[in-house]
C-alpha cells in the first residue's frame, strides 16, 4: 500500500471565550476539543489555525487540558503545528507566555523567520510555512525553499478575497499572495465559516470555520477537515463534525401564513438539549401567537429565544386581546364594536394603524383614559 501522510486541520475554537448573546458553556466547547483531539490521534498532523484559546485572561484549566491533550497526541506520535491567532498574542507580536508550554511540535511564534517545520514519512515530505497573526507581518518572507514534497501554508488570516474593506486585527491575503507563494495547499485561520478555495477546480486551501459557533452567523454543524497527502499531492479532503452544541438561526416571513403551525413544525424539526435555537419573525401577520404554545418548547432546547418582529393584523390583534380582562382589553372590544358598526374611515391606511396598534398594546398605557381616547 502507497504511503500516505494524513492530516486534521482545526482553528478558531476560542476556548475560554466570554458571549453572553449566545452562551454556550465551556464544558461544551472542552469536550469539542476533546472530540477533535481523539479524531486527531488518527492522524499524522494537528495543524491548529489559530485562535485555539480566546484571550490571555484565560483560566488555568483550559491551559492544562490543551498541555495535556497535546501531550498525549504526541505520545501517540501525531505532530502538532500550530500557527497563533490573534487570541493568543499578548499585544503586538508577542506571544501570551503559556502559548511557549503547550507541548507543540512547532510553534510559529516568530515574524522574522520564515523557516519551514519539514515531516518526513516513509520517503515523502511534508513542509508547513506559518507564521503569528501580527498585523504588520510581511507574507512576502515566505519562500518556497525546494520543488520536493508537499507544500503547505498554515495562516490566520483575512482570507475574504471579496471583502475591499480592510481589517486591522490580522494580515488581509491578497490573490496576489497566493500567487507569489507558489504552495501546493493553504489552510486558513480566522475565518469562522467553513469555505473551500479552487483553481480551475483543484482545489488549493480551505477554512474550516470555527468548531463551536461564536456568533449567530454560525449556524449548523461546525467542522474540522481531514487531508490526505498522497504522492506530493491533495488525495482526499473532507469534512467532520465536531461540535457539542448546534445553533440555528431562522427567520419566519409570517406574510401569507394563516397559523402558528409551520412555526412550531420547525421548533419540532430542531429541538434538543443540545440546540440554541433563536427564531426571528417578521412580515405580517394575520393569526394570533399563542405564547403558551410556544413556551412548551422552552425545555426541549438548551436555549430557545422567539424574536417577534412581525406586525399582525388589526383583525389578528382584536383576536388576540379583546377577551382579555384588562383596559386594552376594553380597548380592543370597543374597537371591534366600532369596527363591526360603521368599518374604518376609507382614508387609513389599515396596516399603519396595525403596526402602531401594536406598539401601543406592546407597551401599553397606564390608564383607561388614554386607552379610550386613542380609539
Amino acid at each position: 500500500m502507497e504511503s500516505e501522510i494524513k492530516i486534521l486541520f482545526m482553528s478558531d475554537l476560542h476556548l475560554g471565550i466570554n458571549n453572553d448573546e449566545i452562551y454556550i458553556p465551556d464544558y461544551a466547547r472542552v469536550s469539542t476539543f476533546r472530540r477533535i483531539a481523539a479524531i486527531a490521534r488518527e492522524h499524522d498532523i494537528f495543524l491548529v489555525g489559530g485562535d485555539l484559546i480566546d484571550n490571555g485572561t484565560v483560566g488555568s484549566e483550559v491551559i492544562d487540558l490543551v498541555k495535556t491533550e497535546f501531550r498525549n497526541l504526541r505520545n501517540a506520535n501525531t505532530e502538532i503545528i500550530y500557527t497563533p491567532g490573534m487570541g493568543e498574542l499578548g499585544g503586538g507580536e508577542s506571544l501570551h507566555p503559556f502559548m511557549l508550554d503547550l507541548n507543540a511540535s512547532c510553534l510559529f511564534s516568530s515574524i522574522v523567520t520564515s523557516t519551514p517545520y519539514l515531516f518526513m514519512k516513509d520517503g515523502q515530505k511534508l513542509y508547513v510555512y506559518g507564521i503569528p497573526a501580527a498585523p504588520g507581518y510581511d507574507i512576502s518572507r515566505i519562500k518556497k525553499i525546494s520543488d520536493e514534497g508537499y507544500h503547505l501554508g498554515l495562516f490566520h488570516v483575512d482570507s475574504d478575497f471579496e471583502n475591499d474593506g480592510e481589517n486591522a486585527s490580522v494580515y488581509r491575503l491578497q490573490k496576489n499572495d497566493i500567487r507569489s507563494l507558489e504552495l501546493d495547499f493553504y489552510a486558513f485561520g480566522f475565518s469562522h465559516n467553513f469555505r473551500m478555495f479552487k483553481i480551475l477546480d483543484r482545489i488549493i486551501g480551505v477554512t474550516p470555520g470555527t468548531p463551536e459557533s461564536t456568533s449567530f452567523d454560525e449556524t449548523g454543524d461546525r467542522y474540522v477537515i481531514s487531508i490526505v497527502i498522497k504522492e506530493n499531492r491533495l488525495y482526499q479532503i473532507k469534512r467532520l463534525t465536531v461540535n457539542s452544541m448546534k445553533l440555528y438561526k431562522n427567520c419566519f416571513d409570517c406574510s401569507g401564513l394563516m397559523t402558528m403551525g409551520p412555526i412550531k413544525e420547525l421548533l419540532e424539526n430542531n429541538r434538543s438539549k443540545k440546540v440554541i435555537q433563536r427564531l426571528v419573525l417578521s412580515g405580517v401577520r394575520d393569526f394570533v401567537i399563542r405564547q403558551y404554545e410556544l413556551q412548551k418548547y422552552k425545555n426541549e432546547f438548551f436555549r430557545l429565544d422567539i424574536l417577534d418582529r412581525s406586525i399582525p393584523t388589526i383583525d389578528s390583534l382584536i383576536e388576540e386581546f379583546q377577551y382579555e380582562n384588562s383596559l386594552r382589553g376594553e380597548f380592543y372590544k370597543i374597537l371591534k364594536e366600532q369596527m363591526d358598526h360603521a368599518g374604518l374611515p376609507h382614508d387609513i391606511d389599515r396596516l399603519d394603524l396595525a403596526a402602531t396598534l401594536n406598539t401601543i398594546t406592546r407597551d401599553g398605557f397606564t390608564n383607561l383614559e388614554e386607552w379610550l381616547c386613542s380609539i
